[in-house]
């Protein structure tokens, strides 16, 4: 099946799913710039710009006629990057699969940054492992889509070989 997606489109899920890395393959297949909101929401050293700057700068990058933005999607800009989205992209894989992939990205990034954060090398906390492991940051993210009108543009994957596939599939059309 074709997956026709618009030429605005969100990513998130939770921590470690694989949101970067689908996101990169995504935006390489069919040709639409890529934003990652850690990039926009952490400075060198994991300094961490606040909500209402990192919901300023989403307004702004969301406001543009095509993207892909990937990443947490802070409370304060969910309604109108979701609005605005043509696609929403949810990988809510078992969190056993992006608990594995939170310890392999601290272990391969713990002294060389990941590309879309630059001087933040990977730091390993027993805490967020928690959260992944929970799927602490799915519980808001889940309520606020469940109250989206438009819930026919929520794609949910639910396994890696599911991205895959959709990704073999996926292509942009005018919306």
């Amino acid at each position: 099946m074709v997956q026709n997606l618009g030429k605005r489109i969100v990513i998130v899920g939770v921590s470690a799913s694989g949101k970067s890395v689908f996101a990169r393959k995504l935006a390489q297949k069919i040709n639409l710039p890529l934003i990652f909101v850690d990039a926009i929401m952490w400075q060198t050293g994991w300094s961490y710009i606040g909500d209402v700057e990192t919901a300023k700068k989403l307004d702004e990058v969301s406001s543009a006629s095509e993207w892909i933005i990937e990443g947490y999607i802070v409370k304060e800009a969910r309604s109108f990057v979701f609005e605005r989205a043509d696609s929403i992209i949810y990988l809510d894989y078992h969190p056993l699969i992006a608990s594995l992939r939170y310890i392999q990205r601290w272990w391969m990034h713990r002294k060389n940054s990941r590309p879309e954060l630059a001087g933040s090398p990977e730091k390993f906390s027993w805490k967020f492992l928690k959260l992944v492991w929970t799927k602490g940051e799915a519980v808001s993210l889940n309520r606020f889509l469940a109250q989206l009108k438009d819930k026919n543009k929520i794609i949910k994957l639910h396994s890696p070989k599911e991205a895959k596939h959709f990704l073999s599939h996926a292509r942009i059309t005018e919306v």
